[in-house]
């Protein structure tokens, strides 16, 4: 009966439906059990331009992929026809190129954008509010879920489909749209890697006006590095990572959602663990929980290759959505059938394609697969997982405001009280690009105004799960009794009260990687 519902309530506005875009979308899509009722039409506008008056092309068209730029200038044409979208400009890259925040929301919302990222951002220091200030900002406020794309270059879908949903968003008036308009603030960030995006449209180009040809490989995506542009949180070294950064601070988001393409059908991300023990396990309850949700709309309107668990582990805090992980923000992401070129193709699946305990409802073994099928798996369960939040709008928000006093509290229910760095170790140049760093990732540093001495917990001991493989072999000493360590006048100190205390754990602690453990999905950048 739900169902039903639901697509009555999804297509009750097919009259007024763009109908050659809608034609297109059905036309584009290789199997109609490839979309769902939430995108397998456009809603027409008088006022507004569709991508496909905009282009001349749908999001996912056959043959194309919009230049960065080019995508900048719809964005801002919805703007100027719209008062539900708002753009903002952040920063730039290596190479001088534009990177943006366009954010979409009902008119009230985007009107008062600047009160409600108020809220967001009072929330995010438990510290400096009370209680029932708190909850009194809960009830009032609107919880930000923020979308990526094109971290990856070759990954070609999402900034087609990003500029789809913000039209969408925009437009559609069914009572699904409508409750994550009135509800919720949806951020896009369509191009992450706006270098990269430019250079592989221009590879396309090249392979349309030359067939036959072997098409040159995209050796560098940004100015400075290729994949592992994903693997730049903890240094802060790239562009793309300071200027998401500055976006998060700038909106303080409940969800930072990144959009990746390489394995069928669809992915959404839980984990299969070694989950990074800094992390609130409240978190790691909202990847699964929200991930079933989306997982279970999906999958019973009968789209194949939807599940969880069976990819990455949770372990690592490099990639660039733990900003938000590490500040209290649930940080997810999906991983569709990718599409390096724009171009219609009989795929086969390996072993994904398999039956697993976590793959109940395994992607077909031979497909044919076009980019609007990666549009369509990609727009459906967004929008799914912007009703979730539109549904629970206040339990977002409070989970944040939850999160944050959890860390604060962690310096007393868990430990460690604070780390300390001695001011008088020799290598000062590396002190002061740690201190530097840790700055940078907003994490707060206080002085010692006197030298003093102190027992503490370094090194600290392994856990008692972790075993080490010579400890049989060894002969046990005799206990020392420990001596307090001392610390020169001006050390500087990081109190675990404070709401980024679990990022300053993943920074600073020692990893302990159980042997019996899965081998990690990767530990870049961190050592």
């Amino acid at each position: 009966m739900r169902l039903a519902l639901i697509f009555l309530l999804a297509t009750s506005a097919f009259a007024q439906n763009d109908e050659p875009y809608t034609a297109e979308i059905r036309k584009q899509t290789t199997e109609a059990r490839f979309m769902t009722e939430l995108v397998d039409h456009l809603p027409a506008s008088a006022t507004v331009p569709s991508p496909l008056q905009f282009h001349g092309y749908i999001a996912g068209a056959e043959g194309k992929l919009t230049y960065a730029e080019d995508v900048y200038r719809y964005m801002r044409a919805l703007e100027t026809a719209s008062p539900r979208v708002k753009v903002f400009s952040v920063g730039k890259s290596e190479e001088g190129r534009e990177f943006i925040v366009v954010a979409v929301a009902n008119e009230e919302t985007i009107a008062n954008l600047d009160r409600y990222r108020d809220i967001t951002r009072k929330l995010s220091d438990p510290r400096k509010i009370s209680d029932d200030e708190a909850k009194e900002l809960i009830a009032q406020g609107k919880p930000i879920y923020y979308l990526t794309g094109a971290m990856h270059s070759p990954e070609t879908a999402s900034p087609e489909m990003l500029m789809e949903l913000a039209y969408r968003l925009a437009v559609e008036d069914t009572p699904f749209i409508r409750s994550i308009r009135d509800n919720v603030i949806t951020l896009i960030t369509p191009v992450l890697e706006v270098d990269g995006r430019n250079r592989q449209v221009d590879l396309w180009r090249y392979r349309e006006k030359n067939p036959g040809v072997p098409t040159p490989p995209l050796v560098y995506w940004g100015k400075y590095v290729a994949h592992d542009n994903n693997r730049d949180q903890i240094g802060m070294g790239l562009a793309l990572s300071r200027n998401a950064m500055k976006a998060y601070y700038d909106f303080h988001p409940q969800v930072m959602h990144d959009l990746h393409e390489s394995v069928p059908f669809l992915y959404i991300s839980t984990g299969t663990g070694p989950f990074n023990p800094a992390l609130d396990p409240l978190m790691i309850d909202e990847w699964h929980r929200m991930g079933f949700h989306e997982m279970d709309e999906l999958t019973r309107r009968g789209l194949p290759g939807v599940w969880l668990h069976g990819f990455w582990d949770g372990w690592a805090p490099n990639y660039m959505f733990w900003l938000g992980a590490g500040r209290n923000t649930i940080a997810r992401f999906y991983e569709t059938f990718g599409n390096r070129w724009p171009t219609t193709e009989k795929r086969i699946v390996r072993g994904a394609s398999e039956r697993a305990w976590y793959r109940q409802n395994p992607p077909l073994p031979e497909v044919r697969w076009s980019l609007r099928n990666n549009v369509s798996f990609q727009q459906s369960g967004v929008l799914f997982a912007l009703h979730d939040m539109a549904e629970n709008r206040e339990r977002f928000l409070e989970r944040y405001w939850t999160m944050g006093k959890r860390a604060i509290a962690k310096a007393a229910n868990e430990g460690p009280a604070a780390w300390v760095l001695d001011a008088g170790q020799k290598r000062q140049g590396q002190l002061h690009d740690l201190l530097d760093l840790l700055q940078r990732h907003g994490i707060e540093i206080h002085r010692s105004d006197e030298a003093f001495s102190m027992l503490t917990n370094w090194p600290p001991a392994k856990p008692a799960d972790v075993k080490d493989a010579k400890a049989d072999t060894k002969e046990k000493k005799p206990e020392k009794k420990p001596e307090p360590m001392k610390f020169a006048k001006g050390s500087y100190i990081i109190r675990m009260d404070q709401p980024y205390s679990r990022l300053a754990d993943m920074l600073l602690d020692t990893q302990f990687y159980r042997t019996d453990d899965p081998r990690p999905y990767d530990d870049t950048g961190w050592t």
